[in-house]
């Protein structure tokens, strides 16, 4: 594949350079809005009516755009970053903004307090204006944060203590996990990453998986110590922190960010422990495939059969603006944009991280991608993933920037969905070996939805629980993911080939303001699942419903959006239905099979 045809972003029509007149002046009013913010709540609420609505007005005004301007300065910083991690301007930049958004965090802090001493004359003043009445969740939802907060001056000793603690930690994970390398070529000396080895996960040739997957290891083994020492750090500050914030656990305050209820995400983790033998069905298929009886950790993204599915970076996106016009002339016309635009960096490189990710400029009313393409159906779907994010940003455009601060569980949606249409649309004309690749393409999607996310959800409850006690060897945190390994993957994978360096591999365990970083992945594949199932009912009246849905995801609970569509996420049955999908697709899987031999 020619990667000099794979583009990088444009950044340029958000900032040209840090040293731009407009990222200084909109730098500036970002510090100069914390400040008068700060000021405007540290007066107490007036107590009449008139008074607090012109008060209140004038703080959520000042609060909306001092988001947008945060989003704005951190979202380019860290797309600068990210895409060379070795930038030492960046990660500056990053940690000035983050230094800066400290107050904006005391502040939050105060508004709180701010609505709770403005007692029951806030109800009147929400109710009687306009303006204040759209925000009636968010009002709401602070008051119950404010039962979850720390003092205004220990919270703002938490937000400053977390640049120089897990912030860095978190940092530290990306930096060594982009920029680490292990020779793979002796006779060569060429040099791969963790990034560029993992990149080989798909390769049809089993030996060069193996040889990966081993080098990978090793890369791990060689800086376990401060990835141990990394991880050990997140966690204990969130232990630390959620304790004085009045959480019985960290879990608990992630149910919380996700916006749903502890009887939701009951419902679900029972559903996708309930599903696991249907997966382990589907992985002892695919051994049986590769000419094994269990499958190996470096076979869970290999490819089955002769294929032909393979595109250059135009031939996907074409590809998908296509099978999105199909689903409205909205959706195809966003992501043509998106394309055009420059919005996509997909080109792999050293010191770039791995993965992929979309992130907002509100102020800008754009989006960028970041994502690593190696001409597979697998990057192809990634490409559709980020655009479902970017296309959920752009539906709140024009909306308040409360209205954007939507949960994991329910950012997952639109993105899931909209790999969904392009799965959807391909199968449609498929046949023979490229059905099967597309069928075992979702089941090997949804397998990591499903049964890894469990996995990494058991590990990360376990690790937690124990970080109580005592800080983790890297040893000890390689034993628990094998026990998670295993109770997920069950008797479908060889016990000696499962991969011990996932809780390093994967940065989700390192943001401490984010933690349990797994289910809403679940939940936002079984939503989806479920929105494409409802789509295939109404047809031409659902797009329409569907920007309706992801207009409301920052102003609802995740229990109040899904009704929109008509499901009661609280039970498991709904998240059965779901999963009942994919019981369909491994029996497809497995008379495909059958007629392959």
């Amino acid at each position: 594949m020619n990667t000099n045809t794979i583009p990088t972003w444009n950044l340029d029509d958000i900032f040209t350079d840090f040293s731009s007149e407009k990222y200084i002046s909109m730098y500036e009013k970002f510090s100069g809005n914390i400040r008068e913010l700060e000021k405007m709540l540290e007066h107490k609420p007036p107590q009449d009516k008139d008074g607090l609505e012109n008060s209140l007005t004038g703080i959520i005004k000042l609060y909306n755009e001092t988001g947008s301007i945060y989003e704005e300065l951190f979202s380019y910083s860290y797309c600068r970053y990210s895409t060379d991690t070795s930038e030492p301007q960046a990660l500056s930049e990053i940690n000035r903004i983050e230094a800066i958004a400290v107050g904006f965090s005391t502040a939050v802090v105060k508004l709180r307090n701010y609505l709770f001493k403005a007692g029951q004359l806030l109800d009147e003043v929400i109710a009687g204006s306009d303006y204040l009445g759209q925000f009636r969740f968010f009002f709401d939802e602070q008051l119950m944060l404010r039962e979850k907060q720390m003092t205004p001056e220990m919270e703002n000793l938490a937000a400053d203590l977390a640049r120089s603690g897990a912030d860095s930690w978190e940092r530290l994970q990306q930096t060594l996990s982009s920029a680490t390398q292990i020779v793979w070529d002796e006779e060569t000396g060429e040099k791969k990453t963790s990034v560029e080895l993992r990149a080989l996960a798909d390769n049809p040739d089993e030996s060069v998986r193996r040889k990966a997957f081993e080098k990978e290891i090793e890369l791990w083994k060689s800086i376990e110590v401060p990835m141990a020492f990394a991880l050990n750090g997140v966690k204990g500050a969130s232990n630390s922190v959620n304790s004085r914030r009045n959480f019985k656990t960290t879990l608990e305050r992630s149910t919380l960010q996700a916006r749903i209820t502890s009887d939701t995400l009951d419902a679900i983790i029972s559903a996708m422990t309930t599903s696991l033998p249907v997966f382990r069905k589907y992985l002892k298929l695919k051994a049986g495939l590769l000419g094994k009886e269990k499958i190996a950790f470096y076979d869970l993204f290999a490819p089955v059969g002769e294929s032909s599915m393979s595109f250059s970076y135009k031939e996907a996106t074409d590809f998908i603006v296509d099978k999105f016009t199909n689903f409205s002339t909205d959706l195809g016309n966003f992501a043509r944009k998106a394309v055009d635009k420059g919005w996509i960096d997909a080109k792999p490189r050293q010191n770039k991280v791995g993965g992929a990710y979309c992130t907002g400029f509100h102020v800008s009313g754009a989006s960028r991608i970041l994502c690593n393409f190696n001409g597979s159906f697998n990057a192809l779907s990634t490409i559709a993933h980020e655009l479902g994010h970017a296309y959920h940003n752009d539906v709140l455009k024009e909306a308040p920037e409360i209205y954007r601060d939507f949960p994991m569980t329910l950012a997952e949606t639109a993105s899931i969905f909209c790999e969904t249409i392009v799965l959807e649309s391909a199968l449609e004309t498929a046949s023979g070996d490229d059905k099967l690749n597309l069928i075992e393409h979702e089941l090997m999607e949804s397998t990591q939805i499903i049964v890894d996310i469990l996995s990494r959800f058991i590990f990360e409850k376990n690790v937690f629980n124990k970080r109580i006690e005592k800080e983790l060897s890297a040893a000890e945190f390689c034993e628990l993911m094998i026990d998670a390994q295993k109770q997920t993957y069950g008797d479908a994978m060889n016990e000696k080939l499962m991969h011990p360096y996932m809780w390093a591999a994967k940065g989700h365990y390192y943001s401490q303001e984010l933690a349990f970083y797994n289910f809403p992945y679940s939940f936002g594949k079984l939503f989806g699942l479920g929105l494409y199932s409802r789509f295939r009912d109404e047809g031409e009246s659902f797009p329409e419903k569907y920007r309706s849905i992801l207009y409301m995801t920052g102003n609802a609970s995740a229990e109040d959006v899904t009704a929109i569509a008509g499901y009661d996420i609280t039970k498991k049955d709904f998240w059965q239905s779901s999963l009942s999908i994919m019981e369909k697709r491994v029996e497809q899987f497995e008379d495909l099979c059958k007629n392959r031999k």
